[in-house]
Order: structure tokens, then C-alpha cells, then sequence
């Protein structure tokens, strides 16, 4: 009898989110991409049949199989829940995945433990059996198995299952759905985690042993283990004041011993840091306007700091032009004046001058102070980056209506073409396997690349309307706490978009150090009482133009948003306006005519006619933008809010306000 397993990898979120910078965030994506290729490998070898996802061309599986042809994979590309078909003795399979599994995570460990922990662990308190109890004790695998009827599709309607589990007997569920009940029983024991906690990931103790609390001794013991740690590391790997756990330590280090690890190298020498990525398109300009300066900038920091240098060029297409020399290899700190004075963030050799700093610093300022044939500064780099997340919705009615395979297939298609997609963006991908996407993109394109995901993703099923994406975009300063804006990415994305709006829908957020400064979500298209339609980001984008001609002119200031705002919540009796808000709008109250009214009284032109026009065409847009947009609805909401324009109003600036971060 033909069996279904399933069998799914975790803690996802605990492996990922909690990562502090850009490099953790991929390599914890990576690394379980990597363990979850080994699960299906060691399942395929005892006899079973991947059927979901599917693997055939996936470029990740295909090297983890042997077949390594073509370039190192180095995004990971599936997910940690994978269905097997068997023939044979289901429990048999499990336990060869399983073991798979555990031998390649235990080689992946002793790789990191012999370079980096091993010399150090004499100047640790047990810390060889603290990272003996995290590695073990870490990774929940669990399966099930179930039965489906002769002739029925592997992956069809849950009513064909039957489970194998005597315990399980009569239950109509299938598939993940069983899986999803085998998980409530909770059957992993975590040990105790007792003494000082790792800077990253906070419920497991970090591995020097000591106790900080305990006095000056321990902090000193402390410390000295963490330095003979950095001794193997380069200047940038780790923070003088990070004290990691085996886990942690692992997803930071290991693409440095990859080819031990796990059978290939993976150079992560100039993985983009978030400032790296926020300022791509300013590095374009630089090396377009001031290439000379941006040289002998260049040169001057690698005879200084040859350690900040990347070994290989940049991950974006075009920086590895000589135009410009060694500037774009440069960590992103410097190029930032406040970054440049700072010795924990642009660290210089120990036989650097004292005025060198201040060197660096007069030379950034000529860069700031170029122009382009337009005569516009070049200025700082942009002081945010986006974080895109993407996931599809309702798959299980899919799989309902079409089969596993046709989902599975379409799946695969997606996911081969996000990276072109994400490049084409000046982005980069963290993550992209199934109908999961983790990227980081420049504030200018990010919205344009969700837009375009969502459209290759409905491609990917064809003739399929029910097939659509949810997305959420967060635009954060380039220093916020990466783990708060992936939680704030999860938010948008699982209660904002999907939840709150019905799927098929786009949230957006600019999250400030004070927090939430405006929260936008839409349908991706978006349909008007005038029975037409338009693309939500078109529309923005649009909106956008208008407010960056008139950047640094008194007419469309954020005052005038804040007081569009304000007019319309005393009108409409509104609540207090809290980002993402959305009031009700009196029957008897012409939007229209008071955007323009508002518009029109600030704008400041030298035509009246120019005025005019201008107001009337603006006053169109934003209100097309502030009407409330939601899944089924018919573009007569009587909603609407002022997020979008206070969104429009961020993105004409491109993220560059120039504060001290």
C-alpha cells in the first residue's frame, strides 16, 4: 500500500528571526534549506519519492544529491516540510531521513567547534557540554504517515486519507493537516539553559560557562574566552560585546569552514550589511558622478583597513565596474562620515595616524558635495532599506482544487525566478523556496519588485485566479534592530495583509526609531467607482513623482499630509489617527474637493494655471490611494486613511534623511 510521509523540520522561527545581522538572517535560511535537502536526500536513498516539493531542478537538492554542476548554490531554495510517497515501511524511511539529517547537522557543528570553539574551550566552564546539549537538543523533526485510497491522486482531497497510526484510526484529516496535529503534542523536553544568556538568541546560555553577575572574576574569565574566540575571526565576524550560544555561533561562522561543513564553499566574504543595501543605488550614482574621488577615498581606506575589503565583487549587477576602484568593496560604514569616527564601526590599523579619521572624513564630504549633470548634490547614502517578505495564499484549497503535483510544479517555477526578479531590483535574496520569499531591496524598488513577484507568482499558475500572493514591505533605518523588523514584517504580512485585508493583498510600513510612523496595505489591484481599475503600486509610484518634484518646495510638505489628515478626522469624527487607521467617510463630504482645496492653497507655483492642474490631477491620485482597498471588495469602501500619502511623501526622499544613526 502506497503511503504519504510527511515530515517537517523545526524550530523555523527560532532558527531564523533571531538574527542580528544580514549574514545570520541568510545563513539560517541557508543552513536549514541545506539540512531539509539532506532529510529528502536520505529519504530518496531508502526507497522514497519526493513529491512535494519538487526537486528535479532545484539547484540546492541537485548538489546536496552529487550532482554538482554549474555555480555553488547559495540561496536556499526549500522548505522544512517535505512530503514523501513509500511504497515500502514508512517508519523505515522516517528513520533513514532522520539519521541523514542528524549526521550532516553534526558534521556541520564539528566543523565550526574544530576552527573556532575548540581552542577556547580550555578558558570556558563546560563549555564543551553546553555545546553538546544545544546541538542535540535544538532541532524538533517530526512525521506522520497516512494511507490514501487505490486510484486516488497522492496529494488529492483529505477524504481519500486514511492514517497508519493506530492511535490516529478514523481521523478524516490528512496530509499537513495530520502533521499539524501530530505537532500539538508538544513531545520535545528542552533542558535547562541555565547562567548568562546569548546576546542573539535569548533562552539559551552562551558558551564561555561564566557567570557575569558573579563579580569581577567572572567577568574577566568571561571575556578572555571570548577573545581567543575572535583570535580565528576576522574584525567584522564578531562584536566585542557578543557572547553567542552553539546555535548561534554555528549559523554566524559556518559559511567560513563551508567546504568542511557541508561540501562546497559559500563565500559570504561581502554578504550586504542593511546600510550596504540601502545605499546601492547611491554607490551607482557616486561611481557615475564622482568616480575619481570615490578611488582615492577607496585607496585611502585600504591602506588603512585592508581587512574591510571584500574578497570577491559586490552581489549587485554593474558595482564590480573599475570606475570607481575599490569603492564599492568597501564595508558600508564608511561610507558614512558619522561611521567614519567611530573605531568600533570602521576599525583602522593599529599604526593608523590620529588625523587619518579626519582625512576620511574631508574626503567623504567632496562626495557628499558633488553633482550630477542636473546639478544635484550627491549627498549621504540613504538612511533605510526595505525587507520584503512574501508568501502565498490559501495553498491547501489549491492543492483542493487542482492536485499536489500541478502546485508543487508551479511552486518550483516560482521560486526559480525570484532571484532574477529580486536582482533585477537591486535587491537581494535571503530565501526563496515554495511560495516563501525573504528579501532585502533599496527603499526606491522595493515595492515595484513585491509588485512584480506577485505577478510572476500568478503566472506561475496558469489560467488560476485563485493563485495569488500576499507581500508586506517594511522600510526600516539601516541600524534598527534586525530582529524587530522581521517580527514587523511577519505582522504586516500574517495580520495586516492576509488577515485584516483578505489576501491578495500589499502592506507597507516605515518603521522609524519611534516607531510606526504609517502602515498602508491594498489589494494589488485596485478597482474605483468609476467601474476602472489601476496597479496599486502604479498608482503610488505616480503619487510619489509628484511629491519628489516638489521635494525641498513649500507646497507639499508633510504638514500639508498631516493637516489633510486632521481636517478629514474632525469631519469624519475620527478616532485618534494611529498608523494604519482607517475612518469612515460622511456621505455628504467631497474628498475630492478638499484635497484639491488643500492642494491648491499650498502649492506654490509661478502659474496659476500650472497650479491649478496640478492640484486637480494630485487630487485624483490621492484620493484613489486613500480610498480603502480590501479582497472582494467593489472600490466603494466608504474607508479611507492617510497612510499612502504619508508612504508617497517617505519614498520621494528615497530614505534619505540625514540623521545621525
Amino acid at each position: 500500500m502506497t503511503k504519504r510521509l510527511d515530515i517537517s523540520i523545526g524550530p523555523v522561527q527560532g532558527f531564523v528571526a533571531q538574527s542580528r545581522r544580514t549574514r545570520d538572517l541568510w545563513g539560517s535560511s541557508y543552513l536549514l534549506s541545506f539540512l531539509s535537502a539532506h532529510g529528502m536526500h536520505g529519504a530518496h536513498l531508502a526507497g522514497g519519492r519526493i513529491v512535494q516539493p519538487v526537486i528535479d531542478d532545484d539547484p540546492l537538492y541537485r548538489w546536496v544529491a552529487g550532482r554538482q554542476e554549474g555555480g555553488t548554490p547559495w540561496i536556499g531554495t526549500l522548505p522544512n516540510h517535505f512530503v514523501v510517497e513509500v511504497n515500502g515501511e514508512a517508519q523505515d524511511v522516517a528513520h533513514a531521513s532522520l539519521g541523514t539529517f542528524k549526521r550532516v547537522w553534526e558534521q556541520v557543528c564539528g566543523a565550526v567547534w574544530e576552527r573556532f570553539v575548540a581552542n577556547a574551550c580550555p578558558d570556558g566552564y563546560d563549555t564543551e557540554a553546553i555545546w553538546n546539549r544545544q546541538i542535540a537538543s535544538f532541532w524538533e523533526v517530526t512525521w506522520t504517515a497516512g494511507a490514501f485510497d487505490a486510484g486516488s491522486e497522492l496529494l488529492a482531497r483529505p477524504k481519500h486519507w486514511r492514517p497508519v497510526r493506530d492511535d490516529l484510526a478514523g481521523d478524516p484529516r490528512a496530509g499537513s493537516e495530520l502533521l499539524a496535529r501530530r505537532k500539538h503534542w508538544r513531545s520535545q523536553r528542552l533542558p535547562d539553559e541555565p547562567g548568562d544568556k546569548c546576546t542573539v538568541m535569548h533562552d539559551l546560555q552562551e558558551l564561555s560557562g561564566y557567570v557575569r553577575a558573579e563579580g569581577r572574576k567572572g567577568r574577566e574569565k568571561q571575556d578572555r574566552f571570548w577573545r581567543r574566540v575572535r583570535d580565528r575571526l576576522g574584525p567584522l565576524d564578531m562584536r566585542d560585546n557578543e557572547r553567542l550560544c552553539a546555535i548561534a555561533l554555528i549559523k554566524r561562522l559556518f559559511p567560513k569552514v563551508a567546504q568542511e561543513a557541508i561540501g562546497w564553499p559559500v563565500n559570504t566574504s561581502h554578504w550586504p550589511s542593511t546600510v550596504y543595501v540601502g545605499a546601492v543605488p547611491w554607490i551607482r550614482r557616486v561611481m557615475s558622478v564622482a568616480p575619481d574621488l570615490a578611488e582615492e577615498y577607496a585607496n585611502v581606506v585600504r591602506n588603512h583597513a585592508s581587512a574591510v575589503l571584500a574578497e570577491s565583487r559586490p552581489p549587485f549587477a554593474g558595482l564590480e565596474a573599475l570606475t570607481a576602484g575599490d569603492f564599492p568593496k568597501l564595508d558600508a560604514n564608511y561610507f558614512r562620515r558619522e561611521s567614519v569616527k567611530s573605531e568600533r564601526q570602521c576599525p583602522l590599523g593599529d599604526s593608523t595616524p590620529p588625523d587619518i579619521r579626519d582625512e576620511l572624513d574631508q574626503r567623504l564630504e567632496r562626495i557628499y558635495d558633488s553633482r550630477d549633470a542636473n546639478h544635484r548634490r550627491l549627498g549621504p547614502p540613504p538612511s533605510f532599506y526595505a525587507l520584503l517578505l512574501a508568501d502565498g495564499d490559501r495553498l491547501g484549497k489549491l492543492v483542493d482544487k487542482l492536485d499536489g503535483q500541478s502546485v508543487s510544479q508551479a511552486l518550483s517555477t516560482f521560486t526559480s525566478k525570484v532571484p532574477d526578479i529580486v536582482g533585477q531590483n537591486d535587491g537581494v535574496t535571503i530565501y526563496a523556496g515554495g511560495d516563501d520569499v525573504l528579501a532585502m531591496l533599496p527603499v526606491p524598488q522595493a515595492l515595484s519588485c513585491a509588485d512584480s513577484l506577485s505577478s510572476c507568482y500568478q503566472s506561475a499558475f496558469v489560467n488560476e485566479p485563485r493563485a495569488t500572493l500576499s507581500a508586506a514591505v517594511v522600510f526600516a533605518q539601516v541600524r534598527s534592530p534586525l530582529q524587530a523588523v522581521v517580527a514587523e514584517a511577519h505582522r504586516l504580512l500574517d495580520h495586516v495583509a492576509k488577515d485584516a485585508n483578505g489576501r491578495d493583498s500589499l502592506a507597507a510600513g516605515v518603521l522609524k526609531p519611534g516607531g510606526l510612523n504609517c502602515q498602508w496595505v491594498t489589494t494589488w489591484n485596485r478597482n474605483h467607482p468609476d467601474g476602472s481599475s489601476s496597479r496599486a503600486t502604479e498608482l503610488l509610484q505616480r503619487l510619489t513623482e509628484h511629491f519628489r518634484k516638489c521635494v525641498g518646495d513649500p507646497g507639499l510638505s508633510s504638514g500639508l499630509l498631516y493637516r489633510i489628515r486632521d481636517t478629514l478626522a474632525m469631519l469624519g469624527g475620527w478616532d485618534r489617527w494611529l498608523p494604519g487607521h482607517w475612518g469612515d467617510l460622511r456621505q455628504d463630504i467631497d474628498v475630492h474637493a478638499l484635497l484639491r482645496a488643500e492642494i491648491l492653497r499650498s502649492l506654490a507655483r509661478t502659474s496659476v494655471e500650472s497650479a491649478e492642474a496640478s492640484a486637480q490631477e494630485l487630487a485624483d491620485l490621492a484620493r484613489r490611494v486613500m480610498i480603502r482597498a480590501r479582497a472582494g471588495g467593489n472600490g466603494d469602501d466608504p474607508q479611507a486613511g492617510v497612510d499612502a500619502l504619508l508612504l508617497a511623501r517617505f519614498l520621494a526622499d528615497s530614505g534619505t534623511e540625514e540623521t545621525n544613526l
